[in-house]
């Protein structure tokens, strides 16, 4: 459809078209004047998601802002919004919530809902600011109510934050008590123990009963070298060629003498007989030095023989002492490991109670803070204007519907019933146009006009019988 075609029906359906505009334009004008007005109170909350200097945990999250929002549009802020405002020590307020729902529903929770549909909380693009906006009739009640709930806000952000450190900080209490029970415990097993065995401070008995068993087991070894060497002496001992013969000077001088002797029995041989007093003398002085040499060797064996037996008790005397010893280092070893447990568990219960001390020292101080990581940017203020009804806005929409009812007056009138306006409502493909009678070029004039649309109203009728007349034939 082109523009002139369309300026045409327009035109031609111009007083219903000029109607519909009419009523449209007043009822939008009776809307506009008679909504009531409405006033919107704004105050922004800067949510800090840095760390605590407290907790020393951060409170930002993904989901942080959100949660923070439905924290704000909680029945439990609503409620509190209602308390600090008073409304029950207000007799309206208090006849028409007994009016509106019998007393059934408490009223904190009556008024709070209502304020809650009344509340849009939104945070702005790009930032960690919540923007809370309230809208009523009255410009001091919306403002009221918008800082409360700023307030309110505040004060349940610090109660959900203290309270369950609260309840951390007693649970941490009671377990301090049977923390420092445990330490007291196990320190009072440490000292029994150290006092029954008699261990003073460091104590160096292991060690020093440990060095004494190493030395004895040097003797050990040594003795037994030794034992081992007169073993050996004592296997030659009744030999002549034996060390312990070869070392005695007795045997040595017995034998020098017994040398001399022989040989000075030898010298005599040659110039006296066998019977001459001299040379029987001297054999029988020969024969003696003899026997005291035997015997010398007997007692130098014999003495071997002793120093095995002496060095054999050294010996078993020796190991019992070691054996003994054994087992007063174990002992004593075993006692160290003994304190050395208990020391640990000493230790272990006081590391426990410092830590959770450490913990109840944080959680105590915590639930003492009354400060929230949440501020108020800008308080709201009273506004000067109302937000509803904004009248431009709405003559403007009015105007605009009125031209959009206009138009479909028109277009809709048209469509029922359709005339022929321009060239193009008669071609049809293949059918060619014989003739169009064009109107008159020249302007009329005055009276023209008059004539004109005198003409018009009075052959309307004729028009519309004429109409009639049109269509009954083509139905027949």
């Amino acid at each position: 459809m082109t523009p002139k075609q369309i300026f045409l029906i327009v035109f031609a359906h111009r007083y219903i078209a000029a109607l519909a505009f009419v009523v449209v334009a007043i009822a939008g004008g009776a809307y506009t004047w008679t909504t009531p007005k409405a006033y919107q109170a704004t105050t922004d909350l800067l949510v800090d998601s840095r760390v605590d200097p407290i907790a020393g945990t951060a409170a930002g999250g993904g989901n942080y802002i959100a949660t923070q929002i439905a924290i704000l549009q909680s029945e439990r802020v609503a409620i509190g919004v209602v308390k600090r405002l008073r409304i029950a020590d207000t007799p309206s307020l208090v006849d028409q919530w007994k009016n509106a729902t019998q007393g059934k529903v408490p009223l904190e929770n009556h008024y709070a809902n209502i304020l809650r549909r009344g509340l849009l909380a939104e945070p702005l693009r790009g930032s960690n600011v919540i923007r809370l906006t309230f809208e009523g009739g009255d410009p001091k009640f919306v403002t009221g109510v918008v800082n409360t709930y700023a307030q309110a806000y505040l004060d349940l952000v610090i109660d959900l934050r203290v309270e369950p450190v609260r309840q951390y900080a007693d649970w941490f209490e009671d377990r301090l008590k049977t923390l420092r029970d445990n330490v007291e415990s196990s320190q009072a097993k440490l000292s029994e123990y150290q006092r029954e065995k008699g261990i003073v401070g460091n104590d160096q008995r292991a060690d020093i009963e440990g060095q004494r068993l190493d030395a004895l087991l040097a003797q050990l070894v040594a003795l037994q070298g030794e034992n081992m060497g007169i073993s050996s002496r004592q296997k030659t001992a009744s030999d002549e060629l034996s060390p312990d013969v070869q070392a005695s000077p007795v045997v040595q001088g017995l034998r020098a003498e017994l040398s001399r002797a022989e040989n000075k029995l030898t010298e005599l041989s040659v110039n006296l007989g066998p019977n001459h007093p001299q040379r029987v003398q001297l054999a029988a002085q020969v024969d003696e030095l003899k026997q005291q040499l035997s015997k010398e060797i007997g007692r130098v064996s014999g003495s071997t023989r002793v120093a095995k037996t002496t060095a054999g008790l050294r010996e078993s005397e020796l190991r019992a002492a070691i054996d003994a010893q054994k087992e007063r280092v174990l002992s004593l070893r075993a006692e160290r490991d003994q304190v050395a447990v208990l020391a640990q568990d000493v230790e272990a219960a006081k590391r426990i109670y410092d830590s959770v001390l450490q913990r109840s020292n944080q959680l105590n101080l915590e639930k003492q803070t009354d400060q929230a990581n949440v501020s108020i940017l800008s308080p709201a203020i009273e506004p000067s204007a109302p937000s509803k009804p904004n009248i431009p806005k709405y003559i403007a929409g009015t105007l605009l519907g009125a031209l959009g009812a206009a138009f479909a007056a028109a277009m809709g009138l048209e469509l029922l019933s359709r005339k022929v306006r321009v060239v193009e409502d008669i071609m049809i493909d293949d059918i060619p146009v014989l003739g169009i009678i064009e109107r008159r070029g020249d302007a009329y004039s005055l009276s023209e006009r008059w004539a004109l649309f005198r003409k018009f109203f009075t052959k309307r009728k004729l028009r519309k019988e004429m109409a009639t007349s049109s269509r009954l034939a083509g139905l027949s």
